[in-house]
């Protein structure tokens, strides 16, 4: 029987290079050079506007607003953003965007009478799908529909590479876990939560062998060999494309050779000499009290599997740490003082507390650190004329506008370029136009559902909504939610 490219390249697990065969939107001239990438970073809570807000001199309120953040003295960043002055240049921080789906979804079940209204629960159920939240009976409310990640995944397949990976910590706003991660309505994605699993996952199979004996083993064992074939393959192939095309598969093959040198290096050691970008080394560190470095160790995996090719998109629930990790006393939680860290906005029938709201904003500036930390791990990896931050985007977002259950104000960062489809190195502000779903409410912005859209355009897809389509505001106006933000795209 004579197997064919597509099938030799499948079974070898390079996907990647078997998509050359079978896909020819990789050969097109406008296509990027490199594969385009995102990270998201799903903090539970929310930001504290004064702690993340920077002012916008001469900006007007009720009109879209922006100010360059390259120029600025670190002094000059909000509490939480300043850990990431040194990517300034790269960023796009976000001020006044709604989670309108989570306020119009509160409305509803108010309207209906039954249901679950936490609004940690509806947060999480809301913040990657955009649609009303799956409510169960007798228990907590769950992601109605599938996440923006798991979309991406689903039409970004292909096979030997996987679709996305989900890693991080169990978050457990009530009773009852709470994933970010949806493949469908009550359909929680897998979750690695342990930084060396996760490992194992993305590359336990170049762990030494004492010798090959069972048939899968020794398929292993030939692996590196076998890519020397795939090599002439290339050869093949490339009088056949046009200079673009010459160009896409040289670069492709290089990144399949780096990966050759790499598995090589750990599993035969006759070869020496690992691939600076498909880097394979893993430094785990046993468990503690402390989950700082077990976030860190994660961030090292979404460079290892981005520089791979093993993925192109990561979802990371982080976690909330204790509070003696960031230097508060043991008998406190950051739940707790969540809910007494906002003047004049409390919640749960909290007063207010200047202690709380320092401990939420060094909690927000020490997720900033770990984002910070990813986006070093993926500027240490050249590509192109580039780096792997540059054909990324970095989401950070998270369940709650602010820390007290609002849902309004909402805070989000964009950091790395994604092949240049954003507009970065700017803090943006859109003006509260619209009236809220629920009654008696302040006026709300753009909903983050439209986030979605551009995000869905940025890694090539063509969708125009995501979630829902619209609500309906008290005033019984429509609230649209269709559309990029036009404002975030490069000119």
């Amino acid at each position: 029987m004579r197997v064919q490219r597509r099938q030799l390249l499948q079974a070898l697990g390079l996907g990647g290079l078997a998509s050359l065969f079978h896909r020819g939107s990789l050969a097109r001239a406008d296509a990027p050079a490199f594969p385009s990438r995102i990270v998201f970073y799903v903090q539970p809570h929310g930001h504290i506007p004064n702690a993340w807000n920077m002012p916008i001199p001469g900006g007007p309120t009720d009109q879209f607003a922006e100010r360059s953040l390259v120029g600025l003295q670190p002094t000059d960043f909000s509490p939480t953003l300043q850990p990431l002055y040194g990517f300034r240049d790269r960023l796009l921080a976000i001020e006044g965007l709604s989670h309108t789906s989570a306020l119009a979804d509160i409305a509803g079940v108010m309207k209906a009478g039954s249901g679950d209204l936490n609004n940690h629960q509806i947060g999480v159920a809301d913040v990657l799908t955009g649609s009303r939240a799956l409510q169960q009976q007798g228990t907590y409310c769950t992601g109605g529909a599938r996440t923006v990640d798991q979309e991406l995944a689903s039409r970004g397949s292909a096979p030997g590479r996987f679709d996305s990976r989900v890693y991080g910590f169990n978050y457990i706003p009530n009773s009852v876990v709470s994933p970010f991660s949806y493949l469908g309505a009550g359909q929680a994605t897998p979750m690695v939560s342990d930084p060396s699993t996760a490992f194992s996952d993305l590359l336990g199979y170049v762990t030494p062998a004492a010798a090959p004996t069972s048939r899968d083993d020794i398929l292993r064992s030939l692996r590196p060999s076998v890519l020397d074939m795939v090599g002439n393959e290339y050869d093949l192939l490339a009088p056949q494309l046009g200079a673009d095309g010459r160009q896409k598969l040289a670069q492709h093959r290089a990144l399949v050779r780096e990966l050759e040198l790499s598995l090589a290096s750990n599993a035969t050691p006759a070869m020496t000499g690992s691939s600076a970008k498909c880097d394979t080394t893993f430094a785990s560190t046993p468990a503690g009290v402390d989950v700082g470095p077990s976030v860190r160790q994660f961030m090292s995996l979404v460079r290892l599997a981005f520089a791979c090719d093993l993925t192109r998109i990561v979802t990371f629930s982080a976690p909330v740490p204790q509070c003696p990790e960031l230097g508060y006393p043991a008998d406190a939680t950051f739940h707790g003082y969540a809910h007494q860290s906002i003047f004049g906005n409390t919640a749960c029938g909290q007063m207010y507390s200047p202690l709380a709201a320092q401990a939420m904003t060094d909690l927000d500036a020490w997720h900033a650190g770990h984002v910070n930390y990813l986006l070093q791990q993926l500027d240490s990896v050249a590509e192109g004329s580039g780096t792997l931050l540059d054909h990324t985007v970095v989401v950070w977002v998270t369940e709650l506008a602010t820390p007290t259950h609002q849902h309004f104000d909402v805070c989000n960062l964009l950091a790395g370029g994604c092949n240049g489809f954003f507009d970065t190195g700017r803090y943006v502000r859109y003006p509260r136009t619209f009236a809220s779903p629920l009654p008696n409410q302040a006026l709300i912005g753009p909903a983050h559902n439209r986030l979605h859209v551009s995000l869905m355009q940025a890694m090539g897809q063509p969708d125009t909504s995501f979630g829902m389509t619209s609500a309906t505001a008290s005033d019984g106006s429509t609230i649209p939610f269709t559309g990029a933000l036009a404002e975030l795209t490069t000119p």
